[in-house]
């Protein structure tokens, strides 16, 4: 074959992988990943588009009959479900790939689910945390290779003012992308992130470890000193505060049913809770603040009255008013936050748009 006919040849391939690859958005999150699909301009339907990040292995002398078809990896929810009898490796730590091995166990469980026959060619958006560093780069990255056949790293922030774009609370909001402040709570980040219509820079974005896992690690160190007799698992504590979580002036009852010396007992946990999820308040103040510093003074007032707090700490009980009260009190008069109507596919879902727009000549090979 001549050089000629090979450059065709080349060519015709990759114009038919494109023309039949599956676009899609990865919302690879410490505590949940969620995903999203299209092919040829239309959504793909999925079986499961949301579970939880974490593998679970079976632990040392498990017998035969006690884990579904005695499977030696439970990825998601059905982890979560046999967790009493595995040693569960979530994939992410503060946003950031834990260990490739893992991860690529878990990704190649989120191929078979956008594709399960393996017909396609995967072409992805996959999200990240505000200014991750090359290296964390790298190791998302490697946990996609083989799993997806192109890819753009975009952060998550990002993602999620696209995402707004469909919002129900946005339709008549305008342009989330064009002015706003995005304050992402997840599980094991908090990502801050300036947009106004163009992709953020690194001075745009501010990210910082306290999150959903601290908030856990507050809650469990509480219930330790408090009530010493009472061992919940980490599993259970994240199940409390995402039923039970609230900040001060917006109590709500944490009445839970735990059990002492193996008889039950109903212990309110409401003092804990609260002190729990109040610990993360002066940071994004700190944070919103910096960024609004660093807004031109043509941008500070409509990126001001769009403030928008998402990820899973947004549904804290009264959170996204006490960060508007306390940022008005300080002097920002003007300061608005909103909290979105669906925040959990908001990130997979900005991903979507993206990779539905991605020229062929951005896209990259993970390795």
């Amino acid at each position: 074959m001549s050089k000629s006919e090979r450059v065709k040849s080349d060519s015709a391939a990759a114009a038919a992988a494109t023309a039949t690859a599956i676009r899609v958005g990865v919302d690879l999150g410490t505590n949940t990943t969620v995903l999203a699909g299209a092919w040829d301009g239309k959504r793909v339907a999925l079986t499961n588009d949301i579970f939880k990040s974490v593998v679970g292995f079976p632990k040392e002398g498990i017998i035969p009959g006690i884990l579904p078809n005695d499977k030696d990896v439970l990825i998601g929810d059905e982890a979560i479900d046999y967790r009493l009898h595995l040693d569960l490796s979530w994939v992410l730590h503060h946003g950031c790939v834990a260990d490739v091995e893992t991860a690529q166990l878990f990704t190649r469980h989120c191929r078979t689910i956008l594709d399960a026959e393996g017909a396609h060619h995967i072409w992805g958006v996959v999200g990240a945390p505000a200014n991750s560093s090359p290296e964390q780069e790298k190791d998302l990255r490697s946990a996609m290779a083989g799993v997806l056949d192109r890819l753009v790293v975009v952060p998550e922030p990002f993602l999620a003012a696209m995402g707004l774009r469909d919002d129900a609370n946005y339709k008549d909001s305008g342009d989330p992308t064009k002015h706003s402040l995005i304050v992402d709570i997840g599980a094991g980040t908090t990502d801050l992130c300036l947009v106004r219509g163009y992709f953020p820079t690194a001075d745009d974005q501010i990210s910082f470890p306290r999150a959903g896992n601290f908030i856990d690690d507050k809650l469990f160190e509480g219930v330790e000193r408090r009530y010493p007799d009472i061992k919940l698992t980490r599993v259970t504590l994240t199940q409390m505060k995402e039923s039970h979580s609230f900040v001060g002036g917006f109590e709500r009852d944490a009445d839970v049913k735990v059990y002492v010396d193996g008889r039950p007992r109903v212990v309110d946990f409401s003092e804990i809770v609260r002190d729990a999820c109040e610990e993360i308040i002066p940071d994004i103040l700190k944070g919103v603040k910096e960024l609004l510093r660093r807004c031109d003074s043509d941008s500070i007032e409509h990126v001001m009255a769009n403030i928008i707090l998402t990820g899973g700490g947004s549904q804290i009980h009264g959170l996204c008013e006490r960060v508007q009260e306390m940022l008005r009190e300080d002097g920002y008069d003007s300061a608005t936050t909103v909290r979105p109507a669906d925040y959990k596919r908001l990130v997979a879902n900005g991903a979507l748009k993206i990779a539905e727009n991605v020229r062929d000549d951005q896209w990259q090979v993970p390795m």
